[in-house]
């Protein structure tokens, strides 16, 4: 008898967490879209919100691109940040335009500089102290891998004598995805080109998405899909809530239970936002720890070290100068040392491909680092001051690497290339 009331209590108890967790999913994941149940396996994906990317952003060989002649207002925490593109695909650099275009930059968006004015990021005020135009084609969310065959694509009309790859740590993650919405819930309209790594170099798959119809029929290759992103099985799978759901909850707990706390205690406390914000922390920081954890997995790095053998050739075979330059998100400043070490010694080891300029650990010994940072609605990002440090930290280690950014060096350039082009 005893027994048998003990087996109706477990029953019981189990019954009514799986019932709990059921109401946390039904009444928080249609306000925060990292909650994800086995409908997300596919989702489907609106027209309108196609159209719109359509004619803002969409680019068939790279997933996404700013297009020229566009402009946005991001929303800060320090009020709105308006940004411009201007005819070249490039942010625009107020009253640096008719300097000499020395210097190139390519990227993701701490290239780009999200969340600041179009005269307040760090190649603006690496242009303002250098006396030329450095050309900013970095774009949002992009990985190594579609920045380099941005580059590719603009180099033959590049006048830039000297070019910079800028990418946060993150990027290790962005090169082995394939549809972002694996990695970054959500994020359903970003299919992009990736690489695979084998024994005769680097296998180009383009994005399964190449046309306004693919979006509606994507689901006919959702195998294939599912077969080329690193994260389906790894991560996105794992992260999926669904009956029975306590199973799920314990196994993810350290990224499920406080999500659910910080956004019922927004709801409770009538703070919706801040709770949203909290919740969208414990996103980011998991997912960097993710990321930083690839820099311990052969394979991966792999991947890596080959995209920056191919953005070093590609630079060296045009004649031109280049660094890759990694600029550290919040996560990647605070994430314990057992974690970053393989992380710095990986970008040290890639110094005999191509200059590597690791800002990282110069953040972490600044004390102050945090007030570099201004926050958003996709996650925090350099602020003016962190920009104009930024600036004057690469200034220093240009010298070193004895890359110069004179007007008078793309002169000369230009002059050889006219005597070549003359001989």
């Amino acid at each position: 008898m005893l027994a048998a009331v003990t087996l109706l209590a477990v029953v019981a108890i189990l019954a009514c967490g799986e019932l709990a967790v059921w109401w946390l999913v039904a009444t928080y994941r249609p306000g925060f879209q990292w909650i994800t149940t086995p409908a997300d396996t596919g989702p489907p994906i609106d027209r309108e919100m196609v159209r719109k990317h359509i004619d803002r952003g969409f680019d068939s060989e790279l997933g996404w691109v700013r297009k020229p002649g566009t402009t946005g207002i991001e929303q800060t925490e320090s009020g709105p940040k308006t940004f411009v593109i201007d005819a070249q695909g490039c942010r625009i650099n107020p009253e640096c335009e008719n300097s000499p275009p020395v210097a190139a930059v390519f990227g993701d968006s701490f290239a780009f500089c999200r969340l600041v004015a179009d005269d307040e990021t760090w190649p603006y005020y690496l242009s303002r102290a250098t006396g030329t135009n450095v050309l900013n084609f970095g774009v949002g969310n992009y990985g190594l891998d579609q920045a380099i065959l941005r580059l590719e694509r603009e180099l033959p009309s590049l006048d830039s004598q000297v070019i910079f790859m800028a990418v946060v740590p993150e990027t290790m993650a962005r090169i082995h995805s394939y549809w972002k919405h694996y990695y970054e819930y959500g994020n359903t309209l970003a299919f992009k080109p990736r690489f695979r790594a084998d024994a005769e170099g680097l296998q180009h798959f383009q994005p399964a998405v190449t046309s306004e119809n693919d979006y509606y029929n994507y689901k006919d290759r959702l195998a294939e899909i599912q077969g080329l992103d690193h994260f389906y099985e790894r991560k996105f799978l794992r992260d999926v809530l669904a009956f029975p759901y306590l199973p799920k909850l314990v196994r993810r707990i350290r990224r499920h239970l406080p999500i659910f706390w910080h956004l019922a205690a927004g709801s409770v406390t009538g703070q919706r936002d801040r709770g949203y914000r909290r919740a969208f922390n414990v996103v980011l920081r998991q997912n960097g720890e993710l990321a930083t954890r690839m820099y311990g997995d052969p394979a991966a790095c792999d991947l890596f070290r080959r995209l920056a053998e191919r953005f070093a050739n590609l630079c060296a075979g045009a004649g031109r100068d280049c660094a890759l330059i990694i600029l550290p998100q919040p996560y990647d400043v605070e994430a314990p040392g057992v974690l970053t070490a393989r992380r710095d010694a990986f970008f040290e080891g890639l110094q005999d491909i191509v200059p590597v300029i690791d800002l990282a650990g110069w953040f972490a010994g600044n004390d102050k680092w945090p007030g570099l940072f201004v926050s958003g609605d996709l996650g925090p990002h350099l602020n003016a001051k962190g920009n104009r440090a930024v600036a004057e930290r690469l200034l220093q280690t240009l010298e070193n690497l004895d890359l110069d950014m004179t007007p008078e060096r793309l002169e000369s350039h230009a002059a050889e290339n006219r005597c070549r082009d003359h001989a």
